[in-house]
């Protein structure tokens, strides 16, 4: 065997090196693409890649279509994201028929020659839909020299008919070939049709497949800020969550996406998506290998961080006051009592214990997220003190010990109270943990913070502790969950299950506030079941009855994360199967009312479910996702995220418009937390809904809050 001279062994070193890196960043273009199946299988799909991308905007107003400004810009965002994802592409701008015609003939001869490649076409520009005379759709897009449809002759030699995709995409070697339009028409040959169900990609998608997405139906125009293009562009660049989590986005899957997505923010707009009518072209699928972003610092990493520290503190004897930062919180023993440390994940208390008859200690604790701090504490007894006063100047004797976790600061300083000269000193001595000197102290006060307590409903409460978290959604949200930011909310006390038909019935015998025109049955059934079919204004009334009031949206997202940081779900990231929550599942899909229901998980209820049937989320809350929508306080803004102040914030009921400085008032309220229809996505921590003040569902109740200072 001959030796590999030592140059040369660096040199395929490096080779190596390389392939691995260009691998890796498979951005970089003419890289073939390699996949691995569910079952563990690898193969090459792809040895190469190739785009054509072409976007009409300019318009010449003499032939009737309107100028499309946004189709140029959104045309190069697509190639520029396509480039990135190792595409080989060409892009056309403001292109006539015979321009169109051209370019398009170039790339299907020479980029399509060969079967291992992959093509993908883009165009964004107007299309127009005509009616054959055996009365199907015929689909068309409009170049720049396409005149009005009402000159037929003339509109039929300048204009691009589908029939000619449909035909010259069966010259095309390459195995896969996706055509996405950015424009609105409808076309029978297509073979247009959106009930189809993503799933894990196997090893029939080597197969060969012709694939087609427009962005919506033959009457619905094309508005120039596409919301189409940028559907396609967060789930291309992993801005949100993909729908079968394996790494890769099939043609079916970005179809179901597209047309699940678009109506959300653009409801004129419901794509369409289809393969040709060719059972020789019909059975692969095109795919897009998607990147594997670093998104640490934000919701939906993954990674689930706690933010809530727990205090264990026993004492000998017990019946000792415990305060944390002056308030008192209970007597000794105390058991799990939680402190938000928030979103840095620590936080500096001075906690302390006070008993008539013994020294009083106090130690300052460094709490962090996730971590129980136990205490336990042996009192040491008072000395027998003289009848007669010590002078005002005398000093308290003062124990030290040093806390590991301590900053080297100095605590507040206490101040002795004066003592009347006809009274035994009661005033306890402190015992402070901390190697400083104190010269004065002070009476902690005497307020009491619960972790529990019952309303006048007779709703059990628990405190949720003040402390600021991150809100909102970068990755898998819609756009008004974004920007993720910081809030700063105070403590307040929640109903750790949703108003059930039950209290609210005792509301409306108390008040004669009228009961729902509706029958509950046979959504809520049980006076155990959460009420529904109440507005807003009814969540209002019953919520000042009770003493109490609804939750800002701040204060319900923040108490459904459960002092966790990242996860989407109050239980964590993995997705909704059955046992966490009460969600659209297939108990109830069988109905064939809705659609994208998980038909994979079975929760136990078709419709709702008692309150209290899941297990609880880190405070103590139940179903805080599903089961059914809850009322917040606030107005509803898709964009208050942008200007949300950082301290307990209310989006306003008065909204100005920009345009004509008019001033309206928004009648429509935030929903939180999802229900039992419509869809498992609604469920996230972070999913924001609207709703109309004075409408009811059979999918909407609340749940009230009660502030710790009034």
């Amino acid at each position: 065997m001959k030796k590999i001279p030592l140059f040369l062994f660096f040199y395929i070193l490096c080779g190596v090196t390389m392939l691995i890196v260009a691998t890796e960043l498979f951005s970089q273009r003419g890289m073939s693409v390699t996949v691995l199946t569910k079952n563990g299988e690898e193969f090459n799909l792809y040895k190469d890649s190739y785009a054509l991308v072409i976007g009409n905007g300019a318009y010449p107003v003499k032939n009737g279509w309107n100028p499309l400004p946004g189709a140029i810009k959104d045309v190069k965002e697509v190639a520029e994201v396509l480039e990135n994802q190792g595409f080989n592409v060409t892009l056309k701008i403001d292109v006539t028929k015979a321009e169109f015609n051209k370019a398009f003939s170039e790339f299907i001869h020479k980029s399509g020659k060969d079967k291992d490649n992959r093509l993908l076409f883009y165009y964004a520009g107007h299309g127009y839909t005509t009616k054959a005379a055996t009365g199907e759709d015929l689909g068309y897009l409009v170049m720049l020299d396409t005149p009005s449809p009402e000159n037929t002759v003339e509109f039929d030699l300048y204009s691009v008919d589908m029939v000619k995709f449909v035909s010259d995409s069966k010259k095309i070697h390459a195995k896969h070939v996706l055509f996405m339009f950015d424009s609105c028409f409808s076309g029978t040959v297509l073979n247009l049709r959106n009930r189809v169900t993503p799933s894990h990609i196997t090893d029939r998608i080597k197969n060969p497949v012709r694939q087609f997405i427009t962005a919506g139906r033959a009457d619905e125009p094309v508005p120039d800020r596409s919301e189409f293009k940028k559907a396609f562009l967060n789930i291309l660049e992993g801005r949100v969550e993909e729908p079968t989590p394996d790494g890769y986005l099939t043609g079916v899957e970005l179809g179901d996406y597209l047309y699940r997505t678009v109506p959300k923010f653009s409801r004129g707009q419901h794509p369409q998506h289809g393969k040709i009518h060719d059972q020789q072209l019909n059975t692969g699928d095109f795919v897009f290998v998607l990147p594997q972003n670093d998104q640490s610092g934000s919701e939906d990493t993954g990674i689930e961080l706690n933010t809530i520290a727990t205090l264990d503190i026993t004492s000998t004897p017990s019946g000792a006051t415990v305060y944390v930062d002056s308030i008192a919180i209970g007597i000794t023993p105390i058991k799990d009592y939680q402190i938000d440390t928030g979103i840095r994940l620590e936080k500096q208390v001075n906690v302390g214990l006070e008993l008539s008859g013994y020294k009083s200690r106090v130690k300052k604790m460094t709490l962090k997220g996730g971590q129980e701090f136990p205490w336990d504490v042996s009192l040491e007894k008072m000395a027998t003190q003289p009848l007669l006063p010590k002078p005002k100047s005398d000093i308290q004797e003062t124990i030290v010990e040093k806390d590991v976790d301590v900053n080297e600061t100095e605590p507040e300083e206490m101040t002795k109270e004066p003592v009347s000269p006809k009274q035994k000193p009661s005033v306890p001595e402190i015992i402070v943990e901390e190697d400083v000197s104190i010269n004065k102290r002070e009476r902690l006060p005497s307020t009491d913070l619960p972790q529990r307590i019952v309303g006048k409903d007779g709703a059990e409460m628990v405190l949720i502790p003040a402390g600021d978290f991150q809100m909102g959604s970068n990755h898998t949200g819609d756009s008004n969950e974004k920007p993720v930011h910081t809030v700063y909310v105070d403590a307040f006390y929640m109903d750790i299950h949703e108003v059930t038909v039950g209290q609210y019935y005792q509301f409306t015998v108390a008040t004669g506030h009228p009961a729902p025109s509706y029958s509950l049955s046979p959504f809520s059934p049980t006076d155990r079941h959460p009420m529904v079919y109440v507005s807003w204004h009814d969540a209002m009334a019953y919520a000042k009855w009770a003493g109490k009031r609804l939750p800002t949206e701040a204060e319900w997202e923040k108490a459904a994360r459960g002092g966790y940081i990242g996860q989407k779900y109050p239980w964590g990231n993995g997705p909704p199967d059955g046992t966490q929550c009460n969600f659209a599942d297939k108990s109830g899909a069988n109905s064939g009312r809705w659609e994208n229901w998980d038909k994979s998980a079975d929760d136990g209820y078709v419709y709702t479910a008692p309150v209290g049937s899941y297990p609880p989320n880190g405070y103590g809350l139940y179903d805080m996702a599903g089961n059914v929508w809850e009322w917040c306080f606030d107005a509803y803004d898709a964009n208050f995220y942008a200007s949300s102040p950082p301290r307990n914030p209310i989006a306003g009921i008065i909204v100005t418009n920009m345009t004509d400085n008019s001033i309206t008032v928004n009648e429509s309220r935030v929903l939180r937390g999802g229900s039992w229809t419509p869809h498992p996505q609604n469920v996230r921590s972070a999913h924001r809904w609207s709703y109309g003040a004075h409408s009811v569902s059979f999918s909407v109740g609340f749940r009230c809050v009660k502030p710790v200072t009034p």
